[in-house]
């Protein structure tokens, strides 16, 4: 199903961070070949955000586009 529109927006910001992640990753190589998992690395800054407080939280909010909480900083690139 399509889920809640809450589901469907948090799916679609890890979506949005993970292909910005890759392009990031790769972009620089050119065509050489690459594995990435860009849902896994979003899983673990995820985990960052909520073990982390203050400015280290902040920062990852910005570079992630979004907050775990549903709110703070829009990143450079989108998000909440």
């Amino acid at each position: 199903g399509a889920g809640t529109p809450v589901t469907g927006r948090v799916a679609q910001l890890v979506t949005d961070f993970g292909l910005r992640l890759f392009r990031e990753a790769v972009g620089r190589r050119g065509d050489t070949n690459a594995i990435f998992a860009p849902h896994g690395a979003t899983a673990v800054l995820v985990a960052l955000q909520l073990a982390t407080a203050g400015h280290g939280h902040h920062q990852l909010e910005v570079a992630m586009g979004f907050s775990v909480n549903g709110e703070g900083h829009r990143g450079p690139h989108g998000g909440v």
